[in-house]
């Protein structure tokens, strides 16, 4: 009967064969069952959110019906599995709870939800707001069909999107499908031929560096887990079958990899017939290395927390890559950099000055997570600091400056009546005399690029400090590169 749930919600396996190159065995693997997680009934993780603070269970422990359960963890300890009620919990089965990194949107699977859908299984999205998830909504058409569709996994930085499906048009059995985030939509989902096969491939698992896929296959046989990666060019590559411990004679599905540490669930069929969650340290086959980084984003004046827009820029190709949010309720936020790029992570809100971070992201990672904290202040009399950057003695702006210039754009653009002023300052190499006209110079191009953009030259006003207004104290490397800044505040 158990077996039977599975297939209506979530599972769907078939058997047939084919034969892939296998990677050596690791025999200093580990894994261990996790009794916290588990009962008598079907358990198994299918997502984690906020830097691996919390992952999120489906369970048919309550009366044989899936349903989904938020597990918190204090450290290497997990608390007891809370199970969500509301809106999401309105179907006969519900699961495959798969969350962005900061935690606040959601895209899970349902059979028979009290909103309407396409098929028998289809995949849905809700918000967080608090410690609610509401504004649940079936993802439509585009993405749904009238066959099962389930087993949703979710980019770090939401803007892809794979699940499994047996639908028409891919290669046989269950297939996995892809679908891609453009603005609030989502482009119709075309299956990955590089990993299906005749036999069932499902349970994708898409890590934090958006690019490392595990998924489960029965192509040998019994359900393996597989992983891949995605190319340059779109595409994923051939995949790799993980070694011994983790697969066994049993099925295995659901290789979830913690982003926070070398280690990964997994879920298995037990001697008893049910799914249980399995803790694997090291993982073998670990994604790409990626930097947390966790804040709290306040008002800089009466320390409120902030539900703010966390926008994601690479500084190189000047693309905005990702956006996610801080906890309405918390202002806590949570995301996550893959190594070897530089970054800028802007805070921003209606009725405040956006507020901008760089992040040099080196491909070896001493540190995770790290926490920011971010305080706005109000645009009526607000003050940042702009992300601007120049060569050695020169004044004339470099490419990674125009993704912060043009957000300041943005704000004059939407508060026509503010007036700003724009201070340049260095560090405390050279002369005053030296200082002093480098540093307007360089207030002065921040103001030449503004007016460009067609902001009145009236509403601008620039001064240069030199080094007589240091940030911080101090003669290190790192004392410098904070005291050489452009600042702008709002002079109404």
């Amino acid at each position: 009967m158990q077996l039977l749930a599975i297939v209506a919600a979530l599972l769907s396996p078939v058997l047939l064969c084919a034969q892939l190159q296998t990677r050596p065995v690791t025999p200093a693997v580990q894994v261990t069952a996790l009794p916290e997680l588990n009962s008598s009934a079907d358990d198994f993780v299918t997502g984690v959110a906020r830097g691996g603070q919390e992952l999120f269970l489906t369970s048919s422990r309550a009366g044989g019906r899936q349903r989904l359960y938020r597990v918190s963890r204090s450290g290497n300890r997990w608390d007891s599995p809370e199970r969500l009620t509301g809106e999401v919990a309105d179907a006969t089965h519900v699961g495959g709870a798969t969350l962005t990194m900061d935690g606040n949107l959601m895209i899970f699977a349902a059979f028979q939800h009290d909103l309407p859908g396409s098929g028998r299984t289809d995949l849905y999205m809700a918000r967080r707001v608090g410690n609610r998830w509401k504004r649940v909504e079936n993802l439509g058409p585009v993405v749904n069909s009238s066959f099962w569709d389930s087993q949703p996994c979710i980019a770090a930085d939401g803007t892809l999107l794979i699940f499994a499906s047996d639908r028409p048009g891919g290669s046989g059995g269950t297939d996995l499908w892809m679908s891609r985030r453009e603005g609030n939509r989502w482009s119709a989902p075309l299956p990955l031929r590089s990993l299906n096969t005749p036999a069932d491939e499902m349970a994708p698992i898409l890590a934090a560096d958006g690019r490392t896929l595990y998924f489960a296959s029965n192509r040998d046989g019994s359900f393996d887990i597989f992983v891949s990666r995605l190319g340059t060019d779109g595409t994923f590559g051939r995949p790799e079958k993980l070694p011994s411990p983790i697969n066994t004679a049993a099925d295995e599905y659901f290789y979830v990899p913690l982003p926070d540490q070398n280690a990964a669930l997994l879920s298995r069929t037990t001697a008893a017939g049910d799914l249980d969650v399995f803790l694997v340290v090291p993982n073998p086959t670990p994604p790409d290395p990626v930097l947390i980084v966790q804040g709290t984003v306040r008002d800089a004046y009466t320390e409120a927390p902030l539900g703010a827009t966390i926008t994601i820029t690479d500084l190189r190709t000047r693309r905005r890559i990702a956006e996610l949010y801080s906890d309405e309720e918390s202002g806590h936020y949570f995301v996550a950099l893959p190594a070897g790029r530089s970054y800028a992570i802007t805070a921003s809100r209606e009725g405040y000055l956006f507020y901008s971070e760089r992040f040099e992201v080196e491909r070896s990672i001493s540190v995770n997570p790290i926490t920011k904290d971010i305080a706005l202040t109000p645009a009526e009399r607000g003050r940042t600091r702009l992300l601007v950057f120049f060569d050695f003695d020169k004044a004339e702006l470099k490419e990674e400056s125009l993704p912060d210039l043009d957000r300041l754009v943005e704000f004059l653009q939407t508060y026509p009546a503010v007036r700003i002023l724009i201070e340049g300052h260095t560090d405390d190499v050279g002369t005053d005399a030296y200082n002093d006209r480098l540093s307007q110079r360089r207030a002065d191009a921040v103001k030449q690029y503004l007016v460009k953009q067609g902001i009145s030259a009236n509403r601008i006003e620039t001064k240069g400090w030199g080094r007589r207004r240091p940030l911080v104290q101090g003669t290190t490397e790192e004392a410098r590169a904070q005291n050489r800044r452009v600042e702008v505040s709002v002079i109404q």
